[in-house]
C-alpha cells in the first residue's frame, strides 16, 4: 500500500468511530426525563449533589441551565430539566438532571449528571457537577418565599 494512503486510515477510523458513538448513544439514551433515584451501584461515570438556595425554584433553575450554553435543552418544566452535555473529543453524550423544589428553609437543587456510554467517565460528571455548584454558589439570587 502506498504511504499516502496509510495517513488516511487514522482520520477514517476516527469518524467511524464517532459515528458508532453517536448511534449507541442514541440507542442508551434514558427512557424519560425524570430524575433518576440514584447513581448505579457501584458506578464511575455518574455524579450527585443538593444545595439550598433562597430564591425561588423557578430563578435556581434558571440560573443552572444558563450555565453552560454548549448544552442541548431535551426537557424542561418549571422546576426540572434535562439536559445532554457532550464531550469534546468523541462527542460522548452526558446526561444531566435537573430539579428543584421547595421547603420550609428554601429551594433545593438536586443535580444529577450520568454517562451514556462507558463504565468510566475519568471523573468528568464529577468535574460537571462540581463547576455548576461553584457558578450557582456565585449568584446573588433575589430573596423570595418559596
Amino acid at each position: 500500500m502506498d504511504r499516502r494512503k496509510w495517513i488516511l486510515i487514522p482520520p477514517a477510523v476516527w469518524i467511524v468511530s464517532l459515528f458508532l458513538v453517536q448511534v449507541l448513544g442514541a440507542f442508551a439514551a434514558p427512557d424519560s426525563s425524570e430524575m433518576p433515584d440514584e447513581c448505579p451501584e457501584d458506578s464511575m461515570n455518574c455524579a450527585r449533589a443538593m444545595m439550598g438556595f433562597q430564591a425561588s425554584p423557578e430563578d435556581v433553575l434558571a440560573a443552572a441551565i444558563a450555565w453552560d450554553s454548549d448544552v442541548s435543552i431535551i426537557d424542561e418544566t418549571n422546576t426540572t430539566a434535562h439536559l445532554v452535555f457532550r464531550t469534546d473529543w468523541m462527542r460522548y453524550p452526558d446526561d444531566m438532571f435537573l430539579e428543584t423544589g421547595c421547603t420550609e428553609n428554601g429551594t433545593w437543587l438536586q443535580i444529577h449528571s450520568e454517562s451514556r456510554l462507558g463504565r468510566s467517565d475519568m471523573g468528568v460528571n464529577l468535574e460537571r457537577v462540581d463547576a455548576l455548584l461553584d457558578h450557582m454558589t456565585s449568584i446573588e439570587f433575589e430573596a423570595s418565599e418559596c
